[in-house]
């Protein structure tokens, strides 16, 4: 299904609509499904921050393995520019953080703490200077700057081999931890 907003087509494929679903039904914490709007509210930062830099996606298609934003190639941004997209995903993770806390201290619900908690995490993971996160984007973004791209690159790349690695080892303590924990693996 294709639907155009704001002169973007938005496509939500069927395997998507089948996991919301599936969730939906299976999921009885809701933390899943808690998961899926911060991811939302995550990539709706990036879609805000690129409108706002004049860089108008082509389409954003909502999939299994999460929102893919497909890049409009004709326009060419700044570095600075690709910088404030790469951080507007995790800043409006915080955001989402910092009311969830305030909401929780008024109302004291259980599920807003879960949810603060998910945008807590969504926004440190996406943090890490791992290329394809926005961590990564970001130091690359900054990191070209200063130096050539190839320099940038290499370091990128170093960066992510180290943290993916130890992203790994910590799966692997915390699987052995709770004995059944597979999320960062």
């Amino acid at each position: 299904m294709i639907i155009r907003l704001l002169g973007i087509n938005f496509e939500i494929t069927f395997l998507f609509v089948a996991f919301v679903a599936f969730i939906s039904v299976v999921d009885t914490t809701a933390n899943i499904l808690l998961t899926l709007v911060a991811s939302l509210i995550h990539e709706c930062g990036h879609l805000a921050a690129m409108i706002i830099m004049g860089n108008k996606p082509l389409k954003v298609v909502f999939e299994l393995g999460g929102i893919n934003i497909i890049n409009n190639s004709k326009t060419h941004l700044s570095l600075n520019q690709e910088l404030k997209i790469a951080l507007s995903g995790p800043f409006v993770n915080f955001i989402a953080l910092v009311l969830s806390c305030n909401m929780f201290v008024v109302f004291n619900n259980e599920k807003i703490l879960t949810f603060a908690s998910i945008n807590l995490i969504l926004m440190v993971f996406n943090l890490l200077p791992i290329k394809n996160l926005d961590g990564g984007r970001a130091l690359y973004y900054f990191l070209c700057k200063k130096y050539n791209v190839y320099v940038c690159s290499k370091v990128i790349f170093l960066l992510s081999i180290f943290f993916i690695i130890i992203t790994f080892i910590w799966g692997l303590y915390i699987l052995i931890l709770t004995k059944y924990n597979f999320s960062l693996i």
